[in-house]
């Protein structure tokens, strides 16, 4: 069980003007006295309940309910107020709805061939939005994050699993050049689209510090980089992960950029 990874953990709030949120209105701030009530900087607190309060078109914003070490509930805030920001914290676990189709929300594709079914957990990413990761995935992704983490290295993704729809709206705004499209595979190609392929958040490729721990400990991990032109590109295949390895390695033998 992967969901909610925020429970049992201890955050330090780090923000010096973390406000603490209406609970019936989580976009309102609460008062006493006049004043807004705060949670001081430094503080270490347990996350008990998340809510995710959409704010936009693929946006939300995320709220923790923090508790003090001793067990005193503090109230609402935002989680970009504490260190770390939840990135890469997991929430939900979202099951396919009975008699899901093929093209549905939890429709797992490869090679334009329907899979199947599965079940995708709630994690945040780099941009703090909300992504979706194939459950089978989640684990070998976290203990990359932990290990990385170790080295004092911030592995955080920018995109996730992708439902059918999503792929296609990709796919029809790169072939028509609509600006801030980039390369898309077909809907039903893409690996992103049965749960194995991550993007990365690498800002560019070599010489960036994430990049370059990636390349020296993904592939033990079963990591594997597989796309030309897209050093954020990375994939969970652990048989093509060890075949690099031992070419000494990091990637497919077709990826030569």
């Amino acid at each position: 069980m992967f969901e909610q990874s925020y429970l049992n953990k201890s955050f330090t709030v780090a923000d010096p003007n973390a406000r603490i949120r209406q609970a019936a209105n989580l976009m309102a701030f609460d008062m006493m006295g006049g004043s807004f009530r705060t949670i001081p900087k430094g503080t270490l607190v347990g996350i008990d309940d998340v809510r995710i309060v959409p704010s936009g078109a693929n946006k939300a914003s995320l709220f923790g309910r923090a508790v003090s070490a001793n067990g005193l509930l503090l109230g609402w805030t935002s989680t970009t107020n504490l260190e770390g920001k939840f990135v890469n914290e997991t929430l939900n676990r979202l099951k396919p709805a009975l008699g899901s189709g093929q093209f549905g929300p939890h429709a797992a594709w490869s090679e334009s061939k329907y899979l199947g079914q599965i079940d995708l957990i709630e994690i945040v990413d780099a941009r703090l939005e909300i992504e979706r990761l194939s459950a089978d995935t989640v684990k070998p992704y976290l203990d990359m994050v932990n290990l990385a983490k170790s080295d004092e290295i911030v592995v955080a993704i920018n995109s996730g699993f992708r439902s059918y729809p999503e792929q296609k709206y990709l796919y029809d705004g790169y072939k028509r050049k609509i600006p801030g499209f980039n390369k898309a595979a077909p809907p039903g190609t893409s690996k992103h689209q049965n749960g194995i392929a991550f993007d990365i958040n690498v800002a560019g490729g070599d010489g960036n510090d994430v990049y370059d721990w990636l390349k020296r400990h993904a592939p033990a991990l079963g990591f594997v980089r597989t796309v030309n032109g897209e050093p954020w590109h990375w994939e969970f295949d652990p048989p093509r992960a060890t075949a690099a390895m031992l070419r000494g390695s990091y990637k497919i033998p077709t990826v030569t950029d």
